[in-house]
């Protein structure tokens, strides 16, 4: 009895496939260490309590350091700069004194945010000292207007979400798209499904892990249309497209949305101008609005609900292009076989 040796793989294959490795891994790496790499203020909004001519000369000794780095607006008095960074319009704001510097901050708003406008109002202080022949003398005094809970400090918890969510819908969309049979069925999984995730990912953020503060049914919900937003997007790819429509949603969540959500930080902190394009996808959008609803009582997210929205109602247009045109496939099928074959 003779055996076959199956055929040997070329040599050529295998180098272009180790290749190929080498390169996919090189992507997802630059994909996920740049915006961490290249970090630094962009445009970031701080308010200055006085005159306008406060802010310009404040507004000039940050282009000095940071070129183009902050956007500086005022306020009239300290309660104005506090609606502003409680609504999310400022993420500091500084009033400037001649014995001292008080900042007010928002570290729910970012953290990496607060520490780096601190550190630069004691530049200024220390400055502000020497020219005055008494270093030392300006004080600066810090007030955070919105902290993160006791618990989580520094927002751990809320920045290692930030995977979860973005993972959550593709293993949605994957999960309905393959274990649940019938258009009809589908759409109502894929409905419940973030309902449920929403449901479970903000019990354990708010009362295992503490890491939030607010409303559990704001925060749920929240968390449930940034799941809607990405899920729906990869379920409708996979209606139309197939799996390979499922590797082009998870291009779109995890390889570029995710790095670009600003969970982390902020997207002012990221290359320009890919910190303001991230939030136009639904892990940037998602971070937002999370973030928005647990510590700002929702201000600041109205865009962010806006763009899953339109992400979701995107992969719905899919799904049902999909499905018609998989229904009009069946219905030639099946009168292709109906036709009589002539004896």
């Amino acid at each position: 009895m003779e055996t076959t040796t199956p055929e040997r793989t070329p040599v050529g294959r295998v180098i272009a496939l180790s290749a190929g490795l080498a390169l996919i891994v090189g992507i997802i790496t630059l994909a996920f260490a740049w915006p961490s790499a290249g970090m630094g203020p962009n445009g970031i909004p701080i308010a200055v309590i006085g005159p306008d001519q406060a802010a310009e000369q404040v507004q000039d000794q940050l282009d000095a350091v940071e070129p183009d780095g902050f956007e500086v607006s005022t306020a009239a008095d300290a309660d104005g700069a506090r609606t502003l960074i409680e609504e999310r319009e400022a993420y500091a704001a500084l009033q400037i004194a001649p014995d001292g510097v008080t900042v007010y901050t928002a570290t729910a708003a970012s953290p990496t945010v607060a520490r780096l406008i601190t550190g630069m109002a004691e530049q200024m202080a220390a400055q502000a000292g020497q020219a005055a022949g008494e270093p030392g003398s300006v004080r600066v005094a810090v007030e955070d207007l919105v902290p993160l809970p006791a618990d989580d400090p520094n927002g751990a918890g809320l920045a290692a979400a930030g995977l979860p969510l973005a993972a959550g819908g593709i293993i949605m969309a994957v999960l309905i798209g393959s274990a649940v049979r019938g258009s009809g069925r589908q759409i109502a999984a894929a409905i419940l499904a973030p309902l449920a995730i929403g449901a479970g990912v903000a019990a354990v953020l708010l009362f295992v892990l503490e890491s939030l503060d607010g409303d559990y049914l704001a925060i749920s919900g929240a968390i449930a249309l940034a799941t809607a937003g990405a899920g729906w997007l990869i379920l409708g790819l996979r209606k139309l497209l197939g799996n390979p429509g499922i590797a082009v949603g998870a291009i779109i969540v995890m390889l570029v949305g995710n790095p670009l959500s600003g969970m982390t930080g902020a997207p002012e902190l990221l290359p320009a101008p890919w910190g303001a394009f991230g939030q136009l996808l639904p892990p940037g959008a998602g971070a937002t609005l999370l973030r928005s609803t647990a510590y700002f009582e929702g201000h600041g997210g109205q865009a962010a609900v806006w763009t899953l929205a339109a992400w979701a109602a995107v992969g719905a247009v899919l799904f049902a292009v999909g499905a018609i045109r998989a229904k009009g496939e069946g219905v030639s099928a099946e009168k292709s076989e109906a036709v009589p074959v002539p004896a």
